[in-house]
């Protein structure tokens, strides 16, 4: 494809000086055999002159002619890459008779095994965990060890697994997408922001929010404060991928985002990696205050961000290798309580630096 790009990028090059040669060895041979002719009483020199004229007419169509085929022929293999994409179809396939609207209840995910399509070894093995409706459920491990395919089989980009994953009773595969969906709050560790006004980008899932219902979810994420400190406020234009915040912004930005939609389900994939301890706790305490009746899986690399779950599960090589609350994590002094240590004392360390 680069060769490709760069063969048509000289040959694109050479257009212009190339047509430029030929019009002017054209003028030349014109001027020499119109000479030749004119002294040997061939051709008036009216006649030649009029000649060199319709050269110079002809000039211009005969570019745009060139230049008109040129972009006949890029249009043509934009049109084939669109077609291309169109016709791409989904390798989730809806069930026939889809259930329409999520049902509210508890979600268990039940996954004896999945590999990845071009994959030989096996993502995850024996994933077993049930979240109360209005609980909150943290998933840590290590990089690499399969946090975030757990979230690709509930976030349906993958169907061919081994077992069930349900919510309210029903299974997810049997929910139509566009219902199942909607209700999914996810908000990745890197958003994309819109290079437009921070209003527009918190309701960029609903455009129909009011103003009011906008602070509310920018209050929660902690980030309210932080707007009105902006030049604009909440019309003050954040740049393409929001350039003019921090990424601690970036993140409480895209949280807002996802709570504008209200939704039950609301995923948070180390999305507070790049926020200080006191502005997380501010956000997770509102968030379980807010959301007591919904439910939030929290996916986290700093061990703070899980410790007020109802139940955090570590996982490492695809599997469970231990589960419980904070506490009994702490008193099983496996990996988890390992790590805790290690960043409780890198905090500590920090903070004495400062």
């Amino acid at each position: 494809m680069i060769k490709a790009n760069r063969k048509a990028n000289f040959l694109d090059s050479l257009f212009d000086p190339l047509t430029s040669l030929i019009i002017g060895l054209a003028y030349v041979a014109t001027i020499i055999l119109g000479g030749y002719f004119v002294v040997n009483n061939t051709i008036t020199i009216g006649q030649l002159i009029s000649f060199i004229s319709y050269i110079g007419i002809l000039i211009w169509p005969m570019f745009a002619i060139g230049r008109l085929f040129n972009i006949i022929e890029l249009g043509s293999a934009s049109y084939d890459r669109i077609q291309l994409l169109l016709s791409e179809k989904s390798k989730i396939i809806e069930a026939f008779d889809p259930v329409m609207t999520l049902k509210q209840g508890n979600v268990n995910y039940e996954v004896e095994s999945f590999k990845y399509p071009d994959a030989n070894e096996i993502g995850l093995q024996n994933i077993s965990f049930e979240i109360k409706n209005g609980e909150m459920l943290g998933i840590v491990g290590r990089t690499g060890s399969g946090k975030s395919t757990i979230l690709k089989l509930f976030l349906r980009q993958f169907d061919n697994y081994s077992g069930a994953i349900t919510v309210g009773g029903v299974d997810i595969r049997n929910y139509k997408l566009d219902a199942y969906l909607p209700e999914i709050g996810y908000v990745p560790q890197n958003s994309i922001l819109f290079s437009t006004t921070v209003l527009e980008n918190i309701r960029f899932a609903n455009p129909q929010a009011s103003i009011a219902e906008v602070e509310k979810v920018a209050f929660i994420a902690d980030l309210h404060d932080d707007i009105l400190k902006l030049p604009d406020g909440y019309n003050t234009q954040v740049g393409e991928q929001g350039i003019s915040l921090s990424g601690g912004q970036k993140q409480r930005l895209a949280i807002a985002r996802a709570l504008i939609l209200d939704p039950e389900i609301l995923i948070l994939d180390d999305s507070l990696s790049a926020v200080d301890a006191k502005t997380e706790n501010h956000i997770l305490k509102r968030i379980k205050e807010l959301r007591a009746d919904k439910t939030t899986i929290i996916v986290a690399s700093r061990l703070s961000s899980v410790m007020n779950a109802q139940e955090i599960i570590v996982i490492n090589d695809g599997k469970i290798i231990e589960r419980g609350t904070h506490s009994n994590l702490i008193k099983e002094k496996g990996w988890y309580e390992q790590t805790y240590e290690m960043q409780q004392l890198e905090q500590q360390l920090e903070g004495g630096k400062k």
